[in-house]
């Protein structure tokens, strides 16, 4: 019993530790460029997969952006693409937008592949840094598994018409743009810019601030901007920077669509509701095992997640908890170990490299389930098991507190643990004192302490 309430310590530590960590990452803040000039420009950075979170985040910044009545929008996109119903939501923003958009791919090494080909493409004007990419837009099955040929063809004609269609009204090489989707066709940034299918090159915001300035672009109403950005003559910009984040719940959401985090997220959580259900009372790994369950849920929902994947990596778990049961460690885990590899395998197979779950990744999945079912829960089990006995530990006999009302069913407090109790009697109410009688397994069966009688039974003299 020691080992197991040091055991529940540590993986709530854990956890906690992990979502502390999390939250801090989540609430640092990027560093901000200071230029001079009255008028401002917004900086908005879109970075790893466009999926609804990215979406909604670059909507409201863009709307925010418009009441605020800012010189212009710079968006610093990164990404390895996404969702086709997030990118036409962000596209169709940005050009409805009544502030120029700039969409400025950087740093160095940064990418606009897929849906950020299709972004880039609608912005009013669009710069890359040295050394990036852009290109390989042709869709994916984000559903996981094979598409039919049929539709396959029908999606990447779409793609390919609306792409070219954005080129056309942005006066940009629709040649590339159509050899992007259906050839999956990538290029460089020297290369863009010859071909004309970005305004220039910009590696840092100093410089996108100088080849933007001067530049007239027509707005979502149909007016036309001319941007006012740096003075030749005094080598300085003309107007200052202000970044725009993400919300707390908004990079949370965002973080856990990394496939790696996504899985680690599926096992963990599974972890936590398996440890409380062999553990008796409620307690914080269950929590916290239901929220990484619904944060790796909607991750998966995101993702191009092959559900078969899924499936292995539940099977995976259920062949440990029979080891637990029937051996001990022996052809079940085995079994566990490979169905947790396969798994792994298979959850995003079929998706770009960049969407792709890391060997590392599965390694870690395999060594922590391990060490989890290994020690911990093994330990669980022979608590689980070990029949109640007479003497100090036993809960027969002893006196707790109802927690809330027991009709018939309800929790109570005993020993500094809560515990689900059952009784015969018509009803416990909330903050009673309660005897109890006899144990089902994990559940208590208690009676209402009478005031008169003592806990070994005997009455009160009058």
């Amino acid at each position: 019993m020691p080992f197991l309430r040091r055991a529940r310590r540590a993986l709530s530590l854990v956890w906690l530790t992990a979502i502390a960590a999390g939250l801090v990452m989540l609430a640092a803040s990027p560093l901000s460029a200071q230029e001079g000039g009255d008028q401002t420009v917004d900086v908005i950075e879109v970075e790893g997969i466009i999926d609804p979170t990215n979406a909604d985040y670059l909507r409201g910044r863009l709307a925010h952006s418009q009441d605020d009545g800012v010189h212009a929008v710079v968006i610093r996109l990164d990404t390895p693409g996404g969702l086709d119903v997030s990118m036409r939501a962000m596209i169709q923003e940005m050009l409805d937008a009544e502030v120029p958009t700039i969409v400025w791919i950087a740093p160095r090494g940064a990418r606009a592949a897929s849906a950020g080909t299709f972004i880039t493409y609608a912005a009013n004007l669009a710069y890359m840094s040295g050394g990036t990419a852009l290109g390989a837009a042709t869709p994916v099955n984000l559903g996981g598994g094979e598409t039919d040929d049929t539709l396959a063809r029908k999606a990447t004609n779409d793609a390919a018409a609306y792409i070219e269609e954005l080129a056309i009204l942005r006066d940009r090489d629709p040649e590339f743009a159509r050899a992007a989707v259906e050839d999956a066709e990538s290029i460089g940034a020297t290369e863009a810019v010859e071909r004309g299918v970005v305004n220039g090159q910009a590696s840092t915001l100093s410089e996108l601030l100088q080849v933007i300035d001067g530049e007239t672009v027509t707005l979502g109403d149909g007016s036309s901007a001319t941007l006012e950005t740096w003075d030749d003559a005094a080598g300085t910009a003309t107007v200052r920077f202000r970044f725009q984040e993400m919300n707390v719940l908004q990079r949370l959401l965002h973080l856990v669509t990394n496939p790696e985090i996504a899985y680690l997220l599926l096992l963990f959580g599974t972890f936590g509701i398996i440890f409380e259900l062999y553990n008796p009372g409620i307690g914080l790994a269950g929590i916290l095992g239901g929220v990484c369950l619904l944060l790796g849920f909607y991750a998966l929902s995101v993702l191009p997640t092959n559900w078969a994947g899924v499936f292995l990596i539940v099977l995976s778990v259920i062949f440990f908890i029979v080891d637990l049961q029937v051996a001990g460690l022996g052809i079940w885990t085995a079994g566990g170990v490979v169905a947790l590899v396969a798994g792994g395998l298979l959850l995003f197979s079929g998706a770009p490299d960049a969407l792709s779950l890391s060997p590392w990744a599965i390694v870690v999945a395999v060594v922590v389930t391990l060490v989890f079912f290994i020690s911990v829960m093994t330990a669980a089990l022979r608590v689980r098991l070990r029949r109640p006995i007479t003497g100090e530990d036993a809960l027969v006999g002893t006196v707790g507190e109802a927690k809330t009302d027991i009709a018939p069913e309800g929790t109570v407090m005993t020993k500094g643990t809560l515990w689900r109790a059952r009784t015969m009697e018509t009803g416990i109410a909330a903050g009673s004192k309660v005897e109890i009688k006899a144990t089902e397994g994990l559940v208590l069966l208690v009676e209402p302490l009478h005031e008169n009688v003592h806990a070994n039974g005997e009455q009160d003299a009058h």
